[in-house]
């Protein structure tokens, strides 16, 4: 039975606000050494066993409205501790929830496919471009909305980032049963060697500095004996900036010296063997809490948008990260001592998309644009996002001395407000009578800014979006 069948089948109750449903769930043990990675897809988990109840039958359809992110250690007796970004650093999480048969057939898939079992692990799942490639390939056959995506690249901005949708603009389940996150967190609770807290008040390690244990063979193209992973791909217009993460000659820090077990210390001089033995592991956890209702007939689907990366002018040859440098004279992209990159690329994902290649839509396609979440790293001080046919500034934050401009910066020591760290990212979120409209093939612009007093290694400039497709068009913005 197909989404917009059964939802007609559900009692109209439209004048009844639904019941404001939640569930808690923890994710599996994060146990990491001083300067260690975790960065993995985790084994899948059943969600609650009322939440599994109430959606058994094809009665009742799940409409996710939202989620809150954090970071706790757990005691014996199960009380929480929140844990600090200067303790174990959230890079970023994706989280993926579906009914068992879903979730086993795509997990099946990526067993026999190398490929597709990278687009869903690590660092390639940030995009979530392998689970709605999967999705789309499903809805040539059928339109069961039963496996759907949050998150992303979202990371140390969790407990400022707020993760919500307007009605009537849901993520719709027809029956959840199993989750599956994918978390990228870094021990840092052992501050290196190096400068002092006046000079760097972070720690260095949330930029994914490649050790010397790093076995680089440019003219190979390998790292420690493997071909790049992800490949190292920046658009040409990008790659024409010379920026040092497009090229694996000049590669020094990033995703790819960041994968699970990696360790960001050199451990020939920090520790006593290559796995940091003496050192101790801890042990954290991710706690996600989901809100929902029953839906209702006139709910909304909402997907992940295409766009947008700053590294590209289309999808599909994203690099996603990029670095950096020091501002001076004669450095592409530099200004003023800011560190300047704009791009445009299309909205949402449609026919032939190279990401999604058995996408259904066409580029003439409507959807409303639902959600945009920003993504900076250290450094980031503004982030735009544009119709690039119009010029209308969409959603935009920047950083201020007040914390009010979308961006904000820690003062303090408590969770969330950690000294020099990057603590929060403002949302835009649109209803029914306020979400923009536009074509799938709709170009938007994207501008990011980034203090360059000093260089960073691996940051990004992302808008990870929501998109909800119009059925039948009657209006165009």
């Amino acid at each position: 039975m197909t989404l917009s069948s059964l939802l007609s089948l559900l009692p109209v109750a439209l004048a009844t606000p639904a019941e404001q449903l939640s569930f808690e769930v923890f994710s599996a043990p994060i146990e990491l050494r001083y300067g260690q990675v975790y960065n993995r897809l985790q084994s899948p988990m059943h969600l609650p066993k009322e939440v599994i109840d109430r959606y058994a039958t094809d009665d009742r359809v799940m409409a996710i409205s939202g989620f809150d992110v954090e970071m706790v250690r757990l005691a014996a007796d199960g009380s929480e501790t929140p844990v600090k970004l200067n303790d174990h650093y959230l890079h970023h999480y994706a989280l993926t929830l579906g009914s068992a048969s879903t979730t086993d057939a795509m997990l099946s898939r990526a067993a026999r496919d190398p490929v597709f079992a990278r687009a869903l692990s690590g660092c390639h799942a940030m995009t979530r471009a392998g689970v709605h490639s999967f999705v789309s390939e499903l809805q040539t056959r059928r339109n069961d909305p039963d496996l759907v995506t949050f998150g992303s690249a979202s990371g140390a901005e969790f407990r400022h980032n707020p993760q919500r949708f307007a009605a009537p603009y849901r993520q719709v389940l027809k029956r959840p049963e199993i989750w599956l996150p994918l978390l990228h967190i870094i021990n840092t609770n052992t501050r290196m060697d190096g400068p002092s807290d006046a000079d760097t008040p972070y720690s260095p390690l949330l930029e994914c500095p490649c050790t010397p244990q790093r076995k680089f063979n440019v003219s190979a193209g390998t790292i420690d004996g493997k071909a790049a992973d992800p490949p190292i791909q920046c658009s040409a217009e990008f790659a024409a900036t010379d920026n040092p993460s497009c090229h694996l000659a000049t590669y020094v820090g990033g995703w790819r010296c960041c994968e699970h077990h990696m360790f960001l210390v050199d451990t020939d001089k920090e520790c006593s063997d290559p796995e940091c033995s003496e050192k101790p592991v801890d042990d954290v956890r991710m706690k996600f809490t989901f809100f929902y209702e029953d839906a209702k007939p006139d709910v909304r689907q909402v997907e992940p948008a295409a766009c947008c990366d700053v590294t590209s002018v289309v999808q599909g040859d994203e690099n996603i990260e990029y670095d950096i440098p020091v501002c001076s004279e004669g450095v592409p992209g530099c200004v003023d001592g800011l560190h300047v990159v704009e791009t445009v690329q299309p909205l949402a994902y449609f026919d032939e998309h190279p990401k999604s290649p058995r996408d259904s839509h066409s580029g003439e396609d409507l959807v409303d644009l639902v959600f945009a979440a920003p993504h900076l790293h250290v450094g980031g001080i503004y982030l735009e996002l544009v119709d690039a046919v119009t010029n209308k500034t969409l959603c935009s934050v920047h950083a201020g001395a007040d914390n009010t401009g979308g961006i904000a910066y820690g003062r303090g020591s408590s969770p969330g407000d950690e000294k020099g760290y990057l603590v929060g990212l403002d949302t835009c979120i649109w209803d029914g009578s306020t979400a923009p409209r536009f074509r799938r093939s709709h170009p938007m612009r994207t501008k990011a800014v980034y203090n360059a007093s000093r260089g960073h290694t691996g940051v990004m400039s992302l808008w990870l979006m929501d998109v909800a497709a119009v059925a039948a068009p009657d209006f165009l913005v």
